[in-house]
């Protein structure tokens, strides 16, 4: 579906962001919040009946688009998103990496086919979709690419070798791409956000039952880590934890790696 002529590129319409994983969860709700605060939106996901239902529910703020696609598919990603953005005169300011999926259970029940999924739609699909975004970013010397990892990489958790080892990955190469544009000199912002138990279907997956029966009570609803991603547009900064107060895993770790890693353990081993 292309964008609405009314939402192409020029100087009156409203800067455009790309969503990928907006069919449901947080993806979703970045999108909703996006739109609220007047941005154009281009959807990406798997699911086409629900990015056409959650486009036009935003159409009433902003204009909204869909791409559908499988993120897994990583060798497509730069060819179709460069394609698609030209052959509608689209203009991205703002691109939120936030696809992904996870797996918990212990590391000799994670196959190595499971780890390159979780490779590929948590960390190369988002390298790959920043790579076919951020070269007109630099040419206009205006855009921020916004990446979703994990609390799961301050400190390795029960459960998620795979999973954070690829959110791991994510936070590395946003950090080295902001120290190789620096925003002073380039106009690019680079930032990634660390939910922590977010309220999603994330959960629903029949390996985590064991692991939400602890955590569920602490769980956050998705739209409180929208506002923080969306709000990063507003004021950039590299790295931003949600809930806030996750930020002191960094202080006990900087301590006592070993006290974090204890903590850390405790509290994501499962219930019995």
């Amino acid at each position: 579906m292309a964008m609405p002529e009314a939402a192409r590129s020029s100087d009156s319409v409203p800067p455009l962001a790309i969503v990928t994983g907006a069919s449901s969860g947080m993806g979703r709700s970045i999108a909703l919040e996006l739109a609220r605060r007047g941005w154009a939106t281009l959807l990406i996901a798997r699911r086409t009946a629900l990015l056409e239902a959650l486009a036009s529910e935003l159409r009433a703020s902003a204009p909204s688009a869909i791409l559908t696609m499988d993120l897994c598919e990583t060798g497509a990603i730069v060819d179709t998103v460069r394609g698609f953005l030209a052959a509608n005169g689209l203009v991205p300011r703002a691109l939120f990496n936030n696809a992904g999926f996870g797996f918990y259970g212990p590391f000799l029940e994670q196959p190595t086919d499971l780890h390159e999924r979780l490779w590929r739609v948590n960390y190369l699909a988002a390298v790959e979709m920043t790579r076919a975004v951020l070269p007109g970013m630099l040419e206009r010397r205006k855009g921020h690419v916004i990446n979703t990892a994990s609390m799961s990489t301050k400190v390795g958790p029960w459960g998620h070798a795979g999973y954070a080892a690829s959110k791991a990955a994510l936070v590395s190469v946003t950090q080295g791409l902001a120290a190789e544009h620096p925003a002073r000199a380039s106009g690019v912002h680079f930032s990634f956000v660390n939910p922590g138990i977010v309220r999603t279907s994330y959960f629903e997956a029949s390996s985590f039952a064991p692991l939400w029966k602890r955590v569920a009570k602490r769980a956050i609803a998705p739209e409180r880590v929208a506002r923080a991603a969306v709000n990063l547009l507003e004021r950039p900064r590299l790295q931003v934890c949600v809930p806030w107060y996750y930020r002191a895993i960094d202080a006990i770790d900087a301590v006592s790696p070993a006290l974090a890693h204890r903590i850390v353990a405790a509290e994501s081993r499962p219930l019995p």
